[in-house]
Order: structure tokens, then sequence, then C-alpha cells
């Protein structure tokens, strides 16, 4: 790794190794150097550590069942991450052909290091700050082919959030992949998910799962 310029601070470039070849990704040398940044909160704003700024294991696991899917799953498909982080899911997915590609994330430095990786990379993703617990996080009607997620179920209500907008976001024949490392809001939020969604699970490297949903007929 050698240490470059970021969009906010000094970044690193790191290889990511995936099946179809590495990735060079561009992130902050100090993730835990970083100011923290305000979410709202119940009425109120907290500050939070910039949690967006690591490349942790469920990005990387999500990244990789992403890459394997390849071209052939991939190419055209309207591909939307939510809580993207530093991206590296969304940027696979671009890779492999998809298109439009929008990676979404509360933080603006987070999108503003997606943007980044994409034109290093010469690759096609748009960016968005939007975070998804809020009622319009898009803020126009497109519908989605593939909505994915690594690690967002961190609380009762990003839960309940996560399950009232994905019907709003998906295309009829649509799939989510959500990537959990076995947060204890999971289990819950997947029998909610049931009733609307069928759900395949499969394990990941690094005490990942990844739970496939596709809307029932």
């Amino acid at each position: 790794m050698r240490t470059v310029d970021g969009p906010t601070g000094p970044g690193v470039l790191e290889d990511v190794p995936l099946p179809s070849g590495p990735l060079t990704v561009l992130r902050p040398a100090d993730p835990d150097a970083m100011a923290p940044e305000p979410v709202a909160g119940s009425g109120h704003e907290e500050m939070h550590p910039p949690h967006w700024a690591h490349l942790w294991p469920s990005g990387r696991a999500l990244a990789t069942a992403v890459d394997h899917a390849g071209p052939a799953r991939l190419g055209g498909r309207r591909v939307l991450e939510l809580g993207c982080g530093l991206g590296l899911p969304s940027l696979v997915a671009a890779r492999h052909g998809a298109v439009p590609v929008l990676a979404t994330d509360r933080s603006p430095a987070a999108v503003a290091w997606v943007a980044a990786n994409a034109r290093r990379n010469a690759l096609k993703v748009d960016t968005a700050v939007a975070p998804f617990d809020t009622a319009d996080p898009i803020g126009d009607d497109r519908r989605w082919d593939l909505v994915l997620a690594a690690d967002v179920l961190y609380g009762a209500a990003a839960a309940d959030a996560l399950t009232a907008l994905l019907p709003r976001l998906t295309s009829r024949r649509a799939a989510v992949w959500l990537a959990d490392p076995g947060r204890p809001e999971t289990p819950r939020w997947l029998d909610d998910a049931r009733e609307r969604w069928t759900v395949r699970t499969r394990p990941l490297p690094h005490g990942v799962d990844l739970h496939v949903l596709r809307r029932r007929p």
C-alpha cells in the first residue's frame, strides 16, 4: 500500500483481491483519526465515528459475491447500494457492466471517496448522499433490479426502515443481496421479510452470511 491524497484527507491504495482479479481501492489512511460526523437521531443530532471509512468484512464478502456473479448476471442491470461506505460492491458491479450503478450513504465524505475510486478505476458509478432510513432517500421513482447492502441492520430503526423501503425501490423481478455478520436484529428482520420475499441464505467468508431476497409471486 502507498500513501496518496484522498478527497477528504490522506489515503492509501489497497489492492483488494477478487475472483476476477484485484481492484485497487483508495481508502482513508487512518480511519480512526478522522473527525466524527453528525447523524440525525431521535429529534436531535448525534456525532458518530466515520464507520464508512473502513473496508469491513461484510463489504469485502459482498463484493466477492458480486464478482462471482460476473457480467453474465450483472451486465445491463440497474444496481443500487444502500449504506455503501467505501462502495466496494458498487465498484465491482460497475466493473461487470451493471448500469446504472448508484452508491448511496448518509455521509458526504463516504460518497466522495466512492466517486474518487470510480474515477481512478475508470468505472461509471453514480453517488448520492442518501440515508436509507429516511422516507424518500433516493428522491426519484426508479426501480432497481438488484439492491446491495452490507452490514446495515445495526439497530431496530434501521431494520424497520429497510423493510419499508425495499418494496418501493425494487422492480417486480428484483433481488436484494444483504451481507450480514450476525447482527442481533437480523433474525427478526428476516422473519418480517419472509412475508413479502423468499429468502435464501448462504455463508460467505469471515463469518458473514449472504441473504438473497426475491419478491414472492
